[in-house]
């Protein structure tokens, strides 16, 4: 193998990237987290769902509460729960009683009988650990979605482009997203070698997301403005990894992120030019 190979920032990021395409074919049918990754391989119908169980669980009188994100994108776009609503994206941040859910708050907004069934069918919402027949099954809900590699194993942004779901952007339904379509290059030059840059698409985030669910709080919307910003940062839950790792697609799937094509060989280890001595006349 030639020098200029191993430095061309190539081999690195696709051993990386095979390494976690065999891990997570081979473990992704678990029921459960099984071994730790970034954030840990989960089950396709597991990934992005979160447990509530500050008043429930064990040594309570009823089971966990077990919300899939996966189900609720297929009817509403992130902005109704997060903005509309009012549902911090930080796990815990949201005290949710029942006194709430009855009274047409928080889950009570669309789980009233109307929008969504009731908050009486108890063990449809407080299932961890349990099969509940009423509950639809990521499999049966997607098998016709376009497909990914990674977490649900379902590309949403294609999904939603190609109308095989139809989120809604306000809670009755009258509102339309406001989708910005402009992409930003982000350099990755700290360490090398290092993988493509960092293609962000504002188009594929405003489809789901308003633009106050990232600025300013999240990124300073000054280019250059964000100095800090690291995979280290993003895999202890900063930054992008506020939704991926999480919700959105997982970190594993490095190039779906790292996909700056590349016109040229930008490695200083090529080999220099040899420049032959003067020839001596004699």
């Amino acid at each position: 193998m030639s020098r200029k190979f191993l430095y061309s920032g190539v081999f690195l990021p696709i051993a990386l990237l095979t390494g976690a395409l065999i891990y997570q074919n081979v473990y992704a049918g678990e029921s459960k987290e099984i071994a730790p990754t970034f954030r840990g391989i989960k089950s396709p119908g597991s990934y992005g769902s979160i447990v509530l169980n500050r008043y429930t669980g064990e040594g309570q009188d009823m089971k966990s509460v077990v919300f899939p994100h996966w189900l609720h994108r297929t009817k509403f776009t992130c902005k109704v729960c997060h903005s509309d609503i009012g549902f911090p994206m930080k796990a815990g941040a949201t005290d949710i009683k029942m006194d709430d859910i009855f009274e047409g708050r928080l889950c009570g907004k669309c789980h009233n009988g109307k929008v969504a069934f009731e908050p009486f069918e108890c063990d449809r919402c407080h299932s961890f650990g349990i099969e509940v027949k009423a509950n639809r099954e990521i499999d049966d809900l997607t098998k016709d979605f376009p497909k990914a590699d990674f977490g649900n194993k379902v590309d949403w942004v294609m999904a939603l482009r190609d109308g095989k779901i139809k989120p809604k952007a306000s809670l009755e339904g009258d509102e339309e997203m406001h989708i910005f379509d402009k992409d930003i290059d982000l350099p990755v030059t700290k360490f090398f070698p290092h993988p493509p840059d960092v293609v962000y698409p504002h188009k594929a985030h405003t489809e789901w997301l308003s633009c106050g669910s990232c600025h300013p709080n999240v990124f300073n919307m000054k280019a250059g403005s964000n100095p800090d910003m690291s995979m280290r940062k993003i895999i202890a839950g900063k930054y992008c990894g506020i939704c991926h790792g999480k919700v959105a697609f997982p970190l594993e799937d490095c190039f779906r992120c790292h996909s700056k094509t590349r016109t040229a060989d930008p490695s200083p280890y090529t080999e220099p030019e040899i420049i032959p001595a003067p020839e001596i006349k004699k």
